[in-house]
C-alpha cells in the first residue's frame, strides 16, 4: 500500500499541474487561458481542500495554506468555478483507481477471486433552492398556498467494500430508479476493473428482472436480497435454506414497462427461464431473509453467500463517512455545476483518505492491543486536509516523500477499537441542517 499511496498522490499533482487535465476542466475553450488569482491549479487544490466553512473563511484558509498575502471576493471565486466542468474531478478519481487495480495488483484484496462492490443510494441534502428543486426534485407537500418542500438529491455509488473505494458514485435527481443507476454502474466500473470478475451485492431495492438478465447474459455475478412479493409462486416451492428455482419469463415478466432495453426483453423471451439460487438466511432478531444469486454451490457455500452479503454493510458506513466526516452535504452553492464539483471532489478525497489509512493500518502492531483497532477516520479526515494541500504544494520530490511519511505517522497515533456489529442509521430529516448561507467560520 506504501508504494500505490506515494505513486498516487504524485498523479494527482502531476495531472493538476498538467495541460491535459486543464483542458478537460474547461467548459468553454476561453475558460483558464488567462492566470488569475484563483487560476485552473489554485482552484482545484481549493476544492479538494474545502472543510465545509463559510466561503469567506475557505478563501481566507486556503490562502493561508498556500502562504500567500492575495485574495479574492466570494463573487470572483464564483466566477472561476462557473467556467469548471466538474467531470475533471471524474477523470482524476479514475485515473488514481485505474493506478491501482491496474499497477498494483498485488496490493488488491480479493474474496475467492472476485472483487466485491455493494451498489446502494442514500437521499442527500443540497441547497433549498428553487433552481435546485427544478434540476433536482424536493420532498414534501404544499400546505394551503404555502409551500412546504426541501429539495433533495439521490447518490447512487458502486463501492469496493474490501478496499474501501468508491469506483463510481452518480448525483441525480430525486427519486431516481435504483435499478438504472445499478445498471449503469455495472456498466461503467468495469472499465475501472477490467482485469478482475466482480459480485455485485445489493439489498432489496434492486430487484428487476431486467438487471438479473443482464448480468446473467454477460456472465456478470450478483447477489440481490429478496423483498417480500418478488416471485411468490416459485419462492413458495423453496423447501430448504439453499437450492434452485426455475424462473421463468412468462408474458406478464415480458411487458415492456419492466424493461429499459428491448435486447434483454428479447434476450429473456428467448431462455424463456433462468435457473437461479436461492438462499434463506435467519436472522438474529428473527426475521428471514431471502437472497438470490447466480453464485453457483460448486464455488461458493450457503456460509459464503451469508458472509458475502453481510460485507454489503461497508457501503452504508460509507455514507455515513461522507455525510458526517467529509461534510459533503455541505455544499458550497445551489448552482448545479458547483453541486456536481462539491460532489465528485469528495469522492475523490474520500479515496485518498481511505488509502492512508489502510497504509497507517498496516503499521499498528496488532499483538500490543486487547480488541482490534483501527484508525480513527474522523482525525485522518481532518489531518488529510491540514496537510495534503502543503504536500501537494512541495515542489521538491524528497520534501513531498517526507511530508507524506510525517503525516502517516499523525495518523498512525489515533487509533481506536473496532465496535463489531454497530450500525450508524442515516435518519431522514425533511429540514435543511447545512444551509450554505448559514456555514460555520470555525
Amino acid at each position: 500500500m506504501v508504494k500505490f499511496n506515494k505513486e498516487g498522490i504524485e498523479l494527482i499533482r502531476t495531472k493538476i499541474n498538467s495541460e491535459e487535465l486543464k483542458n478537460i476542466g474547461r467548459l468553454t475553450t476561453n475558460s483558464f487561458t488567462r492566470e488569475r488569482k484563483m487560476g485552473f491549479q489554485k482552484l482545484m487544490k481549493y476544492i479538494l481542500n474545502k472543510k465545509g466553512l463559510s466561503t469567506n473563511m475557505e478563501i481566507n484558509n486556503f490562502y493561508n495554506d498556500i502562504n500567500e498575502d492575495e485574495n479574492i471576493s466570494n463573487q470572483s471565486l464564483l466566477d472561476q468555478r462557473l467556467k469548471l466542468n466538474p467531470d475533471v474531478f471524474i477523470s482524476l478519481n479514475n485515473d488514481y483507481l485505474k493506478l491501482f487495480y491496474q499497477e498494483h495488483k498485488d496490493e488488491v484484496k480479493l474474496y475467492k477471486g472476485y472483487l466485491l462492490k455493494a451498489i446502494d443510494g442514500s437521499d442527500f441534502e443540497i441547497p433549498n433552492t428553487k433552481e435546485t428543486k427544478e434540476v433536482y426534485g424536493n420532498v414534501g407537500t404544499k400546505v394551503k398556498d404555502k409551500e412546504d418542500t426541501i429539495a433533495r438529491a439521490t447518490i447512487s455509488t458502486s463501492y469496493d467494500v474490501l478496499n474501501k473505494y468508491i469506483i463510481e458514485g452518480f448525483i441525480l435527481p430525486y427519486r431516481t430508479s435504483e435499478n438504472k443507476s445499478a445498471l449503469e454502474h455495472i456498466k461503467h466500473d468495469q472499465e475501472i476493473t477490467s482485469n478482475y470478475n466482480s459480485i455485485y451485492i445489493m439489498d432489496r431495492g434492486y430487484i428487476s428482472i431486467e438487471l438479473m438478465l443482464y448480468c446473467l447474459k454477460n456472465n456478470i455475478k450478483f447477489l440481490i436480497r429478496l423483498d417480500s412479493t418478488s416471485y411468490k409462486k416459485e419462492r413458495e416451492k423453496i423447501k430448504t435454506k439453499d437450492e434452485y428455482i426455475e424462473l421463468e419469463y412468462h408474458n406478464n415478466r415480458l411487458k415492456r414497462r419492466h424493461y429499459q432495453s428491448e435486447e434483454i426483453r428479447l434476450y429473456a423471451k428467448k431462455i424463456k427461464s433462468s435457473k437461479l439460487r436461492v438462499v434463506t438466511n435467519v436472522l438474529d432478531t428473527g426475521e428471514i431473509e431471502q437472497l438470490i444469486t447466480n453464485l453457483s454451490t460448486d464455488e461458493f457455500t450457503y456460509e459464503d453467500i451469508v458472509e458475502l452479503y453481510n460485507k454489503r454493510w461497508g457501503i452504508e458506513t460509507l455514507y455515513y463517512s461522507l455525510k458526517w466526516k467529509l461534510k459533503t452535504e455541505k455544499f458550497t452553492s445551489s448552482f448545479k455545476i458547483i453541486i456536481e464539483q462539491d460532489f465528485f471532489s469528495s469522492v475523490l478525497v474520500y479515496n485518498m483518505i481511505q488509502s492512508m489509512i489502510k497504509e497507517a493500518e498496516e503499521k499498528i502492531e496488532k499483538k500490543k492491543y486487547k480488541h482490534e483497532m483501527t484508525i480513527n477516520e474522523n482525525i485522518a479526515v481532518g489531518l488529510f486536509k491540514n496537510e495534503m494541500i502543503k504536500i501537494m504544494l512541495e515542489k521538491d520530490e524528497n520534501n513531498r516523500l517526507k511530508m507524506y511519511d510525517k503525516l502517516i505517522e499523525k495518523i498512525c497515533k489515533y487509533k481506536i477499537p473496532i465496535r463489531k456489529d454497530r450500525k450508524y442509521k442515516v435518519r431522514f430529516s425533511p429540514y435543511n441542517k447545512n444551509s450554505y448561507n448559514k456555514l460555520s467560520s470555525i
